[in-house]
């Protein structure tokens, strides 16, 4: 059992063995004792609050960007900058989150449409039909994988559908999104480029075929980018399918394992699960919100000083990285009354989930709905069920700490 009592903020390290398998009480202490907590190691900032990350993500001058990425692994970290990075060359075309601004900005907007919350609504009754079939299924059997089982394998099927692909292939889509999330478990660094590269390579031959259909709008995820242009050149269907892998992971990686765990931690107060269930559709917008905040599992990011600048009262250099804890902001007490009650019904002014800025989450509105979607499908059908945390799995991560597998074993349904 870990004494909380002894852990300092100097204790803190994104990549160490203890923060990876319980990283609450070390944010609770960085919050407390520290506005900006500079680890000397990384030659890193680390920020834990909610008004200092706000403060941090609403520079969009490039003052900050994620030349380096934004989940660099131990040994990236271990070579310091001597002023800001050079951004990549340009061509061949890099990831655009790499170069800042305008750039990020021009790419996001080509193949956001689908994302958009016109769009998201008319995706709403394929969710609800894809959920229903799969409890169809699940029900039947009584004892499953919640997280993978049902909220992923549905949000596969959307990503699946946005690309134009089998839906069966939105499986594979997340379990390669799931192996490619996982830390190592030596240095605690999570290869995110190498995950990607199979995601792209998985989602290339759609994006060729959307080249030779001649990308008429029909598929706009994938379309969009095809019809962006940087300097008057088009990009490569490689280059494509890089831009969009981002939109494919996200789509896959944190829906399912907040349903998962937002299910656990309400099933877990019969009067709260009473509340809800007394107007189930009223009640779901606000329970999601609730599930989302308490129960996102990614922990933070990084982006790299461009410009010298002050936050926090903390002076940052050219070069210097800062992370940001959204899962300590999520918990900061300053924001949220309470924060480490699970509240469905609580006011939620602002959240910081889905970032801020200039890399805010373009699916949110998706994430959001498809949250609700799969959580009131699963309460006006499931009617008593328990989780067996001893078949569950929730490793240790620096980035993804979450229910990678959760077990529930239905009593009663419909």
């Amino acid at each position: 059992m870990m004494d909380v009592t002894a852990i300092k903020a100097q204790d803190y390290d994104p990549f160490s063995p203890e923060v990876m398998r319980n990283p609450l009480p070390y944010y609770a202490e960085l919050r407390r004792s520290d506005s900006i907590f500079y680890s000397a190691k990384y030659d890193a900032f680390f920020l834990s609050r909610f008004s200092d990350i706000l403060e941090l993500l609403g520079y969009t001058d490039n003052t900050f960007i994620a030349s380096e990425g934004t989940l660099p692994v131990p040994a990236a970290l271990a070579v310091h900058n001597a002023g800001a990075p050079a951004l990549p060359p340009t061509n061949p075309f890099p990831l655009s989150q790499r170069l800042g601004m305008p750039i990020h900005g021009e790419v996001r907007r080509a193949h956001m449409k689908p994302l958009l919350p016109r769009s998201v609504t008319e995706l709403r009754d394929f969710v609800s039909k894809r959920a229903n079939e799969r409890l169809d299924e699940l029900i039947a059997q009584r004892h499953f994988d919640l997280t993978r089982e049902f909220g992923g394998i549905v949000s596969g099927n959307v990503i699946a559908r946005l690309l134009g692909m089998p839906l069966e292939l939105g499986e594979t889509v997340l379990d390669l999104v799931n192996a490619g999330s996982l830390a190592d478990p030596v240095t605690g660094g999570v290869d995110t480029r190498a995950a990607a590269q199979k995601v792209i390579a998985l989602i290339l031959p759609w994006v060729e075929r959307r080249f030779e259909a001649g990308a008429d709008g029909s598929y706009p995820l994938i379309d969009g980018m095809i019809g962006y242009r940087f300097e008057n050149e088009a990009l490569t269907p490689e280059q494509v399918a890089q831009q969009i892998a981002c939109a494919v992971i996200g789509g896959v990686e944190t829906v399912p394992k907040v349903v998962a765990h937002g299910l656990m931690e309400l099933n877990a107060r019969p009067e709260q699960m009473a509340a809800v269930r007394a107007d189930l559709k009223a009640a779901v917008p606000k329970l999601a919100e609730e599930m989302i905040r308490f129960c996102a599992p990614a922990q933070w990011f990084m982006r790299t000083a461009h410009k010298p600048v002050t936050i926090a009262g903390q002076r940052i250099e050219p070069g210097q990285r800062v992370f940001y804890i959204a899962a300590s902001a999520a918990r900061d007490e300053r924001e949220f009354d309470e924060p480490d009650e699970f509240r469905w019904d609580r006011p939620i002014r602002r959240t910081l989930a889905f970032g801020h800025g200039m890399h805010f989450c373009i699916g949110t509105h998706l994430a959001r709905m498809e949250v609700q979607v799969l959580v009131e499908t699963f309460l006006s059908r499931v009617h008593r069920f328990h989780f067996d945390l001893e078949e569950s799995v929730r490793l240790p991560s620096s980035f993804q700490w979450g229910w990678n597998s959760l077990s529930v074993s239905i009593e009663e349904a419909e």
